[in-house]
């Protein structure tokens, strides 16, 4: 079945190539208006020290900037959990902030960090961050509230608390939240370079947009769009272990514990 899906996947990749060298040729489309992908790929093949080099600014920069806002969003959902007054309180500022534009935020974060790389991190988190924040603070609402009271039955604290009910349980919201922001965390990086920086892939595609060097903007374009890519099966590919290994967990626990079944056996 996986096999099947991976072979439709690159089915699709294919025809929508072949449709684009099929537009460019038909059309007589010049190169600096939109190329072919015969003049992008011998474009990338040109500059690949150049884009690589760059590629890993931005990969950093996206990968620090992804990390902090999940991690940011799971310890105010943890709060939220045991504050639940909080959430009235934090999701306006969250909205206000989801509802300014990164690139109007942009310049502050240059004058605040530098142009160098922590505005683009900071760029690439505030992209990510509402998103994730909402499928978590989501998983957070949905907690079995008997489960939660049962175990302040039995006088767990608060740390066998998070660890053996809350985080199991919105596990799926979590991955959820790295799912969707793994894609915009590069934009968030790339929106961060388009603004006073002078690396990085964003760089990249701004300043050969003004040179007219198209062929260059979209071997970067396509770079850019490889490494959210990679984010977003590297999660899918640790989802898949993480919950398998759990699944796997819970029945070998059921498995081994006693059922009236078994006592009946014995009996």
């Amino acid at each position: 079945m996986e096999k099947n899906k991976i072979f439709l996947q690159i089915i699709i990749i294919s025809a929508l190539f072949l449709l684009w060298y099929l537009i460019v040729i038909i059309f007589n489309v010049p190169e600096y208006i939109f190329p072919g992908p015969l003049a992008v790929l011998n474009s990338w093949i040109e500059n690949k020290r150049v884009i690589l080099s760059n590629a890993a600014i931005t990969f950093e920069a996206a990968l620090l900037g992804f990390l902090i806002a999940n991690l940011t969003s799971v310890i105010i959902a943890l709060f939220v959990c045991f504050h639940r007054e909080l959430e009235n309180t934090i999701m306006p500022v969250a909205i206000v902030v989801k509802t300014i534009p990164v690139i109007a935020l942009v310049p502050l974060l240059i004058i605040w960090l530098g142009s160098g790389l922590f505005s683009k991190i900071a760029a690439a988190a505030l992209v990510c961050f509402f998103p994730a924040l909402v499928n978590v603070l989501e998983g957070v609402k949905v907690l079995d509230k008997k489960m939660v009271w049962l175990f302040k039955v039995y006088a767990a604290n608060k740390f066998q608390l998070i660890t053996k009910l809350i985080f199991p349980s919105i596990l799926p919201y979590l991955f959820a939240a790295l799912k969707t922001s793994s894609s915009l965390a590069v934009v968030g990086a790339l929106v961060g370079e388009f603004i006073g920086s002078n690396k990085g892939l964003g760089f990249i595609i701004i300043s050969n947009y003004y040179n007219m060097n198209t062929s260059l903007v979209f071997a970067a374009i396509i770079t850019s769009s490889i490494i959210g890519i990679f984010f977003y099966y590297l999660i899918h590919f640790l989802e898949k272990k993480i919950t398998f290994g759990e699944e796997r967990i819970i029945m070998e626990r059921d498995r081994k514990a006693p059922t009236p079944y078994k006592y009946l056996e014995r009996r």
